[in-house]
């Protein structure tokens, strides 16, 4: 396929709607997003950067190779349950089109990516829930001596908190919002050193833009700070310590939620063999409140990653994480919440691969007389009949059981989806 008729419908898509936001993963309970604490370097630029990528169009622009990626992704969903609602459930066929396009550079030992999507999506009956999204990231790796290199991220978000996704009550349409995010961590220590430190500064700012009488109380800005000290002990095996502060601020001035989180954990990231990797921290972290008369907290915190691939097409992966997050229509103070995630992925052939997850997450909310047990499967399948061509479908089921049993629900999420990439 050439790449012309591929970006002139992405081009098309993206102009097809400017009505529609972004659609939370049918195999997760959607609700706002939260920066994790603790905050993973490494993490955090997989995440900037995106999975590796292969083709594309190779361009020579200033002396720099530039590879291009543009994209598009069709899915048809069916969701039994839209505002995730413990009777009187709501269900309806979803058309959801995603062009992106991504381009990833190199210069010397300096590399930098650029990423553009744009989400529209179609409901067949409940047209107030129609959505537009568009996200715009970009990333850059900086080489900046023998003992220094930088991570540098930003990242503008238009999305949307789908209607019933938090605590507060089902508005006409779903809550919008704008949202700025910038990180930078900074790696002093030569390649291969035993030792090495990492700084990090990071901001967050959300601002919701409609429903205000309701969504004003929960614009605010995330300020972060942190550093790691990571110690080499065997060729295979790092130790680490890492401290970090945050300052959330609520803008609207009648708010008492605004607080001080500071975090100190310890952990070990190993190679237990060729086809196993670990990285696990574990240590405290405090919540402090500006406002008296909401109790201050201390509390375990953890994050985890498993890596195992028992043969080089099968591959396994477990991650655990407890945090506190921002809670949303005034109930209680704060949740502390804990994740736990499995998923295995396997290639069947050259063309076929499965992939069957399941997680189970507890939200107990501090201040407040009500915790949340969410469990959640899927299946996907994936069929590649060429290099630039999939499609293939999946299958989400989730399950919460609440204190409030206004919080109670069960959903089902089928999907249908083609890609398209270079």
């Amino acid at each position: 396929m050439h790449p012309a008729p591929l970006l002139a419908l992405a081009g098309m898509a993206a102009l097809a709607s400017t009505a529609l936001a972004q659609q939370p993963r049918p195999d997760v309970p959607p609700g706002p997003v939260e920066p994790a604490l603790p905050y993973s370097p490494s993490a955090a630029a997989a995440a900037q950067s995106g999975p590796a990528q292969t083709g594309g169009i190779a361009l020579k622009l200033m002396g720099a190779l530039v590879t291009v990626h543009p994209s598009i992704k069709v899915d048809l969903r069916h969701d039994d349950n839209l505002y995730l609602a413990p009777n009187n459930r709501a269900s309806d066929q979803i058309l959801v089109l995603t062009p992106a396009l991504s381009l990833e550079a190199r210069q010397a030992n300096n590399t930098f990516g650029l990423r553009l999507s744009m989400t529209l999506g179609q409901y067949q009956k409940n047209t107030a829930d129609n959505y537009s999204s568009y996200n715009i990231g970009a990333v850059a790796d900086l080489d900046l001596g023998t003992r220094l290199r930088a991570n540098l991220s930003a990242d503008y978000l238009d999305g949307i908190d789908p209607r019933g996704s938090t605590n507060n009550p089902l508005s006409p349409t779903p809550d919008h919002y704008h949202q700025v995010q910038g990180r930078s961590i900074f790696s002093y220590g030569a390649r291969g050193a035993k030792g090495r430190i990492d700084l990090e500064l990071g901001q967050l700012r959300r601002n919701y833009y409609n429903n205000r009488a309701i969504t004003a109380a929960e614009d605010r800005i995330v300020d972060d700070i942190g550093a790691t000290f990571n110690w080499r002990i065997e060729p295979k095996t790092t130790l680490l310590v890492q401290g970090k502060h945050s300052r959330v601020d609520y803008t609207l001035s009648s708010s008492t939620l605004g607080s001080v989180e500071n975090s100190l954990l310890a952990g070990a990231m190993w190679e237990a063999s060729a086809k196993t990797k670990v990285a696990f921290r574990i240590g405290m972290v405090k919540k402090d409140f500006d406002d008296a008369a909401r109790a201050s907290s201390t509390n375990l915190s953890w994050t985890g990653e498993v890596d195992w691939s028992p043969r080089t097409y099968s591959h396994v992966a477990l991650s655990l994480n407890r945090a506190p997050a921002e809670t949303t229509g005034g109930v209680g103070n704060f949740i502390d919440r804990t994740n736990t995630g499995l998923r295995w992925t396997h290639d069947w052939s050259s063309r076929f691969t499965t992939a069957t997850s399941a997680a189970y997450a507890t939200d107990a909310y501090q201040g407040a007389a009500r915790t949340d047990n969410t469990q959640s499967y899927g299946i996907n399948a994936n069929f590649k009949m060429r290099r630039w061509l999939s499609f293939g479908g999946d299958y989400a089921h989730s399950k919460r059981r609440s204190d409030d049993g206004n919080f109670d629900y069960q959903r089902n999420v089928f999907m249908l989806f083609l890609n398209a990439a270079l």
